[in-house]
């Protein structure tokens, strides 16, 4: 099995390997780039991101729908886009609007999210996207009375949350007490409230039970379920489904004993099992989709930090870095992690160094929370060094405090076609007044520059 350090050199050498022991991603080296655009900063590889999605793609024979919640940087969202091979889903205005400024078709996005706002329901419509997921009955008919309101018609998927949990995985959404989706019991009264409102079109079913989900069998079972449940759909609707949205929530091996989600094994089965199911009248003409978001770019992303202090105390090697938790909360494990793990890490400045055991890397937020990890083996570093913090592309500079302790926000970098591309510049000190009201100014916004 893997080491955390040997899962940050396969994921170092995808990028491009080293060259005189320092990283070299598409044949850059990293000091140049953090020259250019400052630290830290979010490095992605476009390349790594558009080859997940065309083998996930042609592995599962079926649509992939990206979650834009994993990274809603434009740019990333713009390459998946261009490719044409994945649509997507998005859970709020603002991520429809990140989706439609990036090349989606509304044709190819779905709406999800338990709590969508009417201004978010009517954008929604307006936009005529494919389907708009709906969470509860009433939001069924709030969103029919959206598109009365507005004279248009507009697809509706029923996410359901099945009565069986799916086993084997991380953070639960389904199967189980929550606020996502309407209870399988509730199906017949969805179908019937649906069909009822004749601007809604009953397009399918939609279920997302968990993340996280690295064994096959269990994820098999769990697709099995999602079909009957989508057939009993059609036969209380009276007419074949248009859509059948399994969800995703395949693994990304972040952690120690960790392994690789094993994709050829689950489309294999997978395959069988769609082939058996295809055939039925019943999906007829049926689009069925995965939405993956953490699983398509997790792996594409690094998170790059410079050293600004390295001190011992009481026998501890402490590493300090100038971004921590309020640029990368999911790697200092304060989102929902119940047990606080190191993501891979390296010494980008050293990858030839030896690593030693122990060492503790820690970011610049006066919390303690804001640690990369206690025990990290890492070649040791001198102030002016480079940390690498791998699995970085998904839930990072969107999922993060930002405003904690008013620091500025780290730059957005994409190595797409031979050439680095800047996403996002990295903040300044005085961003942090933008947009507020200066009361010695009644009624005027601040003259800081924001």
């Amino acid at each position: 099995m893997l080491t955390q350090t040997d899962k940050a050199n396969d994921l170092a050498g995808r990028f491009g390997g080293e060259s005189g022991g320092e990283f070299t991603p598409a044949g850059v080296p990293i000091s140049e780039l953090a020259q250019e655009y400052g630290t830290p900063f979010y490095l992605y590889h476009g390349e790594m991101i558009s080859e997940r999605v065309s083998r996930v793609r042609e592995t599962l024979g079926t649509e992939v729908s990206y979650s834009v919640k994993a990274n809603p940087s434009l740019g990333v969202c713009q390459l998946i886009a261009s490719e044409r091979e994945a649509g997507a889903e998005v859970a709020s205005s603002g991520e429809l609007a990140v989706a439609l400024a990036a090349g989606f078709e509304p044709e190819d996005i779905v709406f999800a999210g338990p709590g969508k706002t009417d201004d978010e329901l009517r954008r929604a419509v307006m936009e005529g996207i494919f389907a708009v997921n709906v969470e509860s009955l009433n939001e069924i008919d709030r969103l029919a009375g959206t598109a009365r309101e507005m004279g248009k018609g507009i697809g509706v998927g029923l996410r359901i949350n099945p009565e069986a949990q799916l086993m084997g995985s991380g953070m639960r959404m389904g199967g189980t007490v929550g606020q996502f989706g309407m209870d399988q019991a509730e199906l017949g009264e969805a179908v019937r409230k649906t069909l009822s409102h004749p601007e809604l079109v009953l397009r399918g079913v939609h279920v997302y039970t968990a993340t996280q989900v690295f064994e096959v069998e269990p994820l098999l079972e769990h697709c099995r379920n999602i079909l009957e449940i989508s057939l009993e759909t059609a036969d209380l609707a009276g007419h074949p489904l248009e859509m059948i949205d399994f969800g995703g929530g395949f693994g990304v091996p972040y952690f120690e004993k960790m392994t690789e989600f094993d994709l050829d094994s689950f489309a294999e089965g997978f395959r069988g099992l769609l082939s058996s199911y295809r055939r039925d009248p019943r999906l007829e003409g049926c689009r069925f989709l995965f939405e993956l978001g953490r699983y398509l770019v997790a792996d594409a992303g690094v998170y790059v930090t410079r050293v600004v202090d390295v001190k011992e105390t009481r026998g501890k090697t402490f590493v300090v870095t100038d971004g921590g938790m309020n640029h990368h909360l999911t790697a200092t494990g304060n989102m929902g992690q119940v047990f606080r793990k190191a993501y891979p890490l390296l010494n980008l400045t050293r990858m030839n160094g030896v690593p030693e055991e122990g060492i503790a890397v820690a970011g610049p937020c006066c919390t303690p929370l804001d640690t990369f990890g206690s025990n990290i083996p890492l070649a040791v570093p001198e102030a002016g060094d480079l940390i690498g913090v791998f699995y970085s592309g998904a839930y990072g500079f969107s999922a993060s405090n930002l405003g904690f302790l008013s620091h500025p926000t780290p730059a957005e970098v994409l190595l797409w076609r031979g050439g680095t591309h800047l996403l996002r510049p990295g903040g300044r000190p005085e961003d942090v007044l933008g947009g507020q009201r200066d009361l010695s100014k009644p009624g005027r916004e601040s003259s800081v520059p924001g």
